[in-house]
């Protein structure tokens, strides 16, 4: 689950920065590009976890990490709605100012899932599972978090001096998490770590 939505959401970031520094030369390709992505991320909620799943390191039990999975599936949720959202901007041309005050929100959820998956206080990834998985799912939203807040700023306010900055950074933090999902989705391939 959280693999593969990280891949697909990463995909997804890469192609609206391409839009985002005019290399797509009709926004209808970046919709049906990011439309498919987000369709399919949606679709990663009813995929059982790979992570979060409690049986890598055995001190989990599948109830006891239901806050993990609910905060997960709801960032799920969130940035596949995100990614609909930026599709239908492409396909009919809607003004790209409300996507960019959805990142606003977005930014805030995400946020949110980035302090209680890095803070030991609250989350409990630190003390239950391995430093892998706290690494992976904190590195990922964090750079969730900086890029919703850039595209906020950017197609929110039109600030047309930070859009080839937001672009750029769209750029190289969708690779990233998409980089991050795809290692995530090789472990779970290879089989679960300390088997």
């Amino acid at each position: 689950m959280e693999g593969l939505f990280l891949l697909l959401i990463g995909a997804a970031l890469f192609s609206q920065s391409w839009y985002i520094l005019g290399l797509y030369s009709e926004s209808r390709t970046m919709g049906i590009l990011v439309g498919g992505l987000g369709i399919l991320a949606l679709g990663a909620v009813f995929i059982q976890p790979v992570l979060l799943n409690g049986t890598g390191t055995g001190i989990v039990s599948p109830e006891e990490n239901l806050a993990e999975l609910t905060v997960m599936k709801a960032l799920i949720v969130t940035w596949g709605l995100y990614a609909i959202a930026v599709a239908a901007h492409g396909l009919w041309d809607f003004d790209e100012r409300a996507i960019g005050f959805y990142s606003a929100f977005l930014a805030v959820a995400t946020a949110m899932s980035f302090i209680y998956y890095a803070n030991p206080r609250i989350g409990s990834l630190a003390d239950q599972y391995n430093e892998s998985v706290w690494l992976s799912l904190s590195g990922a939203t964090l750079v969730l978090t900086v890029l919703a807040g850039m595209m906020f700023f950017t197609l929110g306010f039109r600030f047309q001096g930070l859009r080839a900055v937001a672009g750029w950074f769209a750029l190289l933090g969708g690779a990233v998490v998409a980089f991050i999902g795809q290692a995530i989705v090789i472990t779970m391939i290879s089989g679960p770590p300390g088997v």
